[in-house]
């Protein structure tokens, strides 16, 4: 008997081993650290860019610090964290007016390409065509983008905004978004109904967000698990199975 518990306990741990050696793989919300706001901590982290700002410079007003996500109920939400001030839009600096781009969204696993946007309804002005109202305001929701805007100074860092698109879920109409600040850093949230876009998961989930100078960008992915976890998973399971068996043997 005693035997018998033995092999049964090492079995457990070896499965229980090589789940936890895979579960960086896994979409489960990461542990939050100091940098995060709290607001996020049940959230999951799909970029870390915090304390960087490149291509330009700037410092924190300029520093894209984390992008999450998070599903609630068939609904997505995407949380922005950055020193510029997306609360308002805009960012003063030096007696320049920068402008916050949109929240630009691909389900397609390329994200050399968005298919969607989410605009906040503020007016938006580029880098160069600063003061021409080179991108006109729209309702605030969710966009199939069809154009796209990338006057900004560092053009890498794009996209900016979109320029044209068609509204599938408008703020106040399925989709919404919050902002606020907490010490040196902004946050703004976009939700909107994955049924809106005929999905039911964040498969090939990617998102980018940049400013009008193209400072710093953010881009990321929701992280999934890779098809090795669940092969190692099995694998452990089958050597539990293997050693009951083998103590089957001993006790006959």
């Amino acid at each position: 008997m005693l035997v018998k518990k033995s092999y049964l306990a090492q079995g457990i741990l070896l499965a229980g081993a090589v789940v936890l050696n895979c579960s960086t793989a896994q979409a489960v919300p990461v542990a939050m650290s100091d940098d995060p706001l709290n607001m996020f901590n049940t959230w999951t982290i799909m970029a870390n860019d915090d304390g960087f700002v490149g291509p330009g410079s700037g410092g924190q007003a300029f520093d894209a610090e984390y992008l999450f996500y998070k599903v609630d109920a068939g609904k997505l939400s995407i949380g922005l964290q950055t020193g510029f001030n997306i609360s308002d839009g805009k960012q003063n600096y030096y007696g320049q007016r920068y402008d916050a781009g949109d929240l630009f969204l691909s389900f397609d696993g390329n994200n050399s390409s968005y298919e969607y946007a989410f605009d906040i309804g503020n007016v938006t002005e580029g880098y160069w065509d600063f003061g021409n109202d080179a991108i006109d305001a729209v309702a605030a929701g969710l966009y199939k983008v069809t154009t796209e805007n990338n006057d900004i100074y560092y053009t890498d860092s794009g996209p900016f905004a979109m320029q044209d698109g068609v509204l599938i879920q408008g703020v106040g109409n399925g989709a919404f978004t919050s902002t606020g600040i907490e010490g040196d850093s902004f946050w703004r949230t976009f939700s909107f109904d994955l049924a809106a876009l005929g999905i039911n998961d964040t498969s090939g989930l990617g998102a980018t967000w940049t400013m009008s100078c193209g400072n710093d960008n953010i881009n990321g992915t929701a992280p999934v698990p890779e098809p090795a976890t669940m092969l190692l998973f099995g694998t452990g399971l089958l050597g539990l199975v293997g050693i009951k068996q083998r103590n089957k043997k001993k006790q006959a």
